[in-house]
Formats: structure tokens, sequence, C-alpha cells
């Protein structure tokens, strides 16, 4: 099994400077990643620097390509991104909304299937913006859906949901991860999930490695398993965030 991502020395930001800092990180096909870090510490930098979207020296690279040579378009088939709470700008339906995933593949295939599979079959062609968050939020992630990459980016994609459509939306992204996407020259690959987190415990449920940043620098990363969090938490976050959510939990034993 290899490297989906491979970053290596990545430093990245926008006018004013770098935000990340020689970044080094290789993401295994088929694996699940979680990114956390406080807040300003370059995690949604890392996102789009990963599809292109801000300025990065170093090396990246996608499926063994240098995503510098890239266009938009082999990028867009290749990483997808489900972004936190969004709005249309037009009177889109639900299925209209859902087809414009399908652009990076050229063709608009498997659309019905996606909707049923997100619970969206009878709300096809309600428009967007009559819909409550979270059942846009369903939506957006059927269009992140058809769009059929091997390799999803998650951006806060549970923020402003309710308890119900997160533990929906957590097994949909669940289920995908654990399958295989076919590339246009006919390769399977594993399904490769990258999420960014302020929820500390979604960062656990939905990963195997985990990848703590602070002020742009990379903390550590490590197995999600073996991740001493007591030490890296109070680290990372400057308190004992470990006690704090012990406590918390004892609210509802």
């Amino acid at each position: 099994m290899g490297n989906v991502i491979l970053l290596e020395n990545v430093c990245a930001g926008y006018g004013g400077g770098d935000v990340l800092h020689n970044i080094n990180l290789a993401i295994e096909e088929g694996t699940k990643v979680a990114i956390a870090g406080p807040n300003g510490c370059g995690k949604t930098t890392l996102l789009r620097a990963l599809i292109g979207a801000v300025p990065s020296t170093g090396s990246i690279k996608i499926l063994d390509k240098d995503l510098k040579d890239l266009p938009r378009r082999k990028i867009a088939g290749s990483l997808s991104l489900l972004s936190q709470y969004q709005e249309n700008s037009f009177e889109f339906t639900v299925r209209e909304t859902v087809e414009l995933g399908c652009y990076a593949q050229g063709s608009v295939t498997g659309i019905d299937d996606i909707l049923e599979k997100t619970g969206l079959t009878d709300l096809a062609e309600t428009p967007v913006s009559t819909l409550s968050g979270g059942q846009k939020q369903r939506v957006f992630l059927a269009r992140t859906l058809a769009q059929k990459t091997p390799v999803m980016l998650l951006d806060e994609p549970m923020n402003h949901l309710d308890i119900k459509y997160i533990k929906e939306i957590s097994d949909l992204l669940t289920e995908w991860s654990e399958g295989t996407t076919l590339m246009p020259d006919g390769r399977e690959v594993r399904n490769t999930l990258i999420g960014v987190w302020h929820d500390l415990s979604m960062a656990r449920i939905m990963s195997d490695t985990a990848v703590f940043l602070k002020e742009g620098k990379q903390v550590l990363t490590e197995k999600t398993a073996s991740v001493d969090y007591r030490k890296v938490l109070e680290e990372v976050y400057g308190m004992d965030v470990y006690g704090h959510m012990q406590g918390m939990s004892e609210l509802w034993r």
C-alpha cells in the first residue's frame, strides 16, 4: 500500500507570509487522518495547500504526481473537499447541486444512488435554499461524493449540526472510507479520509493517524491509538485538555 499524498518540507501561506512551516507528512492509501490543533495553527491552510488553493514551497505529491504539474481538473479528480456549513449562491435544486460534483469526471453518473445513500431522494427537486442546516450539509456531502475522488478532505464538516446529523454524516463518511474509487486510468484506489477537527472526540473516532499542529508547525504525527493525549494536548493547547474532557464525560455517567 503506497502513499496517496506526500509532503516534504512544505511551507504555505498567504500574502503576509507563511502560516505553515516545514510540514513533512506521508499519508498512506486507505487511511483516515485527523488534523488537530488550536485556532490559527494552520489546519485549514494545510487542506488548501493540498488542493493548490494557497501558494506553497517544498514538495506536494498527489498519487505520485507533483501538485504543481497537475491541471485544476486533474486535482479535482483526485481530491474533494467537504467544508463546514456553506450556502449556494443560486436557486439550485438538490439534484442540480449534487450534479455539480461531477464536473471533474466529465459526465453525470450515479446521482440517484448517491441521493439514496445520503437520504435525499425525496428532496431531489427541492431548492437547497429551503432546507435546514443539517439537510444542506447532507447535500454538500452528496456533491462531494459525486466528485468520485479517492481522497476526501474534511474542513470541520460537523460545525453547526445537531447530534443526529453528526451521527448520520460520520457514519456515511466511515462507510465511504472503507471503499475504493476507480480512477479514469482503470486503477482502483482505496479511499483516504483527511479531516480537520476542533472536536477531539470526533478526531479520535474518525482517524487511525493523528497530526497535531501548533503555530504552523508539526508537533506530532502518530497512530491515533498510540498518542499520549494528556501530554500532547497540554503541549498543543496549553491547558489540561485531557482532564477537562474527562470531567465533561462525568456528566453523562
